[in-house]
Formats: C-alpha cells, sequence, structure tokens
C-alpha cells in the first residue's frame, strides 16, 4: 500500500490507492487535480502489474478481492462501495438483498463487466476485469454473460420475436440456444411476438427483456430486480425459469431484489449494507418458486 502521508505524487495510475487510504468518510471533497486524476482513471483500463493475470480458484466463476467504488460528482467523491470480498461458485443461485442505495446495483455491475472497480479485483469466468479494455469487456460480455434489465433496453424498431432472436445470436454454441416460440409460450406472451415495444404493456416488455437473456442461455445470468413491473403470477412464472435453467443446466445466477419474500428460492442470500456486505446465508434446504406463499 502507498504511503501517501509522506507526500507521494498522486497520479491517474495510484489516484484510487490515495483515495482508499486517506478518505474515510462516505463523501469527501477533494481538490481539483484530484477530481481530473479520478475521472481520468475511472474511464480507463488498469495499468499492466503482477495481478493482472490472475485467474479464478476453487470452482469460483467469480471473486471479488478487496473492491471499493468511488463516483465522482464535481468535487464530490463518495464512496459507494467499500473493501467488498465475495466469491461466488460455478452453478449457484445468488441474490443480492438491500435497501435502495446500499450499493447492491454496483456490485452487480462491477461482477458484470458493466463497470469498472476503482480498487481491489474482480475476477469473472478467468478474467480480471479491471485490466481489460473496453473493447475487451465488450467481447468478455458476449462471450459469457446474459442480463435482464429492471428498464427492459428494447430495441424499440425490432419486434418483440426479433428483439429475442438478438439474444440468440450472442450464443455461439448452438447446442446451448433456446427455441424462440417455445419461450414465447412458455411465457403466454406469444400473441404479442410480432409486435414492437411501443405496441406493448409495461409487463409484456419486461417479460421480452427476459427471454433475450434466456435465448442466449449464457454461463452467467445478471439480474437486476427483473420482475418489479410484473404481476405475482408473472413474477411466478420468470422466477420459475431462472430457478429451473440454474437446476437443469448449470447456469450461475446472480439475482438483486429487495424483496424478501424471494430469498427461499436461492443457494445463497448475499446482503449489502452502506456500502459492504454485512451477511452471507446459504438456504440449507432451498424451494421452488411455485412452492412461495406470496411474492
Amino acid at each position: 500500500m502507498f504511503n501517501f502521508k509522506k507526500k507521494l505524487k498522486v497520479t491517474k495510475n495510484n489516484v484510487f490507492d490515495y483515495i482508499n487510504t486517506e478518505i474515510k468518510d462516505k463523501e469527501y471533497v477533494v481538490s481539483n487535480k484530484v477530481a481530473k486524476l479520478l475521472n481520468k482513471a475511472t474511464n480507463s483500463k488498469r495499468k499492466k502489474d503482477a495481478n493482472k493475470n490472475k485467474k479464478n480458484s476453487n470452482n469460483n466463476i467469480i471473486e471479488v478481492q478487496k473492491v471499493s467504488k468511488y463516483y465522482l460528482s464535481g468535487n464530490t467523491v463518495t464512496k459507494v462501495l467499500n473493501e467488498v470480498d465475495l466469491e461466488i461458485k460455478k452453478g449457484e443461485f445468488i441474490i443480492i438483498y438491500g435497501k435502495s442505495g446500499s450499493g447492491k446495483s454496483t456490485l452487480l455491475n462491477l461482477i458484470s463487466g458493466l463497470d469498472r472497480p476503482s480498487h481491489g479485483d474482480v475476477i469473472v469466468c478467468d478474467n480480471n476485469l479491471p485490466y481489460l479494455s473496453d473493447n475487451q469487456l465488450t467481447l468478455f460480455r458476449r462471450k459469457h454473460v446474459s442480463f435482464i434489465f429492471q428498464n427492459y433496453n428494447l430495441l424499440e424498431n425490432l419486434t418483440g420475436y426479433d428483439n429475442v432472436e438478438t439474444g440468440l445470436y450472442l450464443q455461439k454454441n448452438k447446442e446451448k440456444q433456446k427455441d424462440i416460440n417455445e419461450l414465447f409460450k412458455q411465457y403466454e406472451i406469444y400473441e404479442v411476438k410480432d409486435k414492437y415495444p411501443a405496441q406493448m404493456s409495461g409487463g409484456q416488455q419486461q417479460r421480452i427483456s427476459i427471454l433475450r437473456a434466456l435465448a442466449k442461455n449464457a454461463e452467467l445470468i445478471f439480474a437486476d430486480e427483473p420482475t418489479g413491473a410484473l404481476d405475482e403470477n408473472t413474477t411466478r412464472i420468470v422466477l420459475s425459469n431462472l430457478y429451473d435453467i440454474n437446476q437443469n443446466e448449470g447456469t450461475t445466477i446472480v439475482m438483486v431484489s429487495h424483496n424478501p419474500s424471494m430469498m427461499p428460492i436461492a443457494d445463497r442470500i448475499i446482503r449489502v449494507e452502506n456500502g459492504k456486505i454485512t451477511s452471507d446465508k446459504r438456504n440449507a434446504n432451498k424451494i421452488h418458486p411455485s412452492q412461495l406463499k406470496q411474492l
């Protein structure tokens, strides 16, 4: 660790170490120079060092090691995650649970390659993500990851079927590709497959985004509040499909939720509060979503 009390020069390559060492509060105002360095470092891949080639160990597919994340607004630095450690094994169904603003969605963004950590390592599928360029991160997500977004992210000029098909195109292993028509029938929205997003309800658009992720059938599915806009019946269908894919195909699923009634379906529940993991509990007897009493 750098000793900045000796007034070592702060650069783009060590600015996060400076922040991590010197700033203990959740929010802190920095100088213009440090703010500029932070802005540059946030949008750049990390400089190559001994940690670049770290691989996953112990059958883990995700390893988070001493990860902190800061956001910059003007000269104010906000600490969103603070020295987080987490290991997720291949084939686990994980729910990251916490209140709004706890840091749970930020953690999901880091382990899925949508954002970069300010400090620490994020090793996923044998890639240490902060060392990858933007193009390499895109290729990583294309190869390994499916997303179920909270805000749909559908292409407005494509039909429901075509939106789902964009996910299918990203799966190069034809044996893993799902039958799109069967997915539409299973989700009871076959009648909207030829409609455009503007012609669908919010719940229908959310289900289309879920089908897009399921059609790709990647080794990792990241879901951020995937059932937030759905009724109870459709929520149960969505959770059942995620559960079945996890059980039958060994797909690792990491889902963010603030709904405690969903907790019994997961292998583990990771609770995030104030930027830290405060508990990591394993379900000894997890249940199928169809057995949940209420949602």
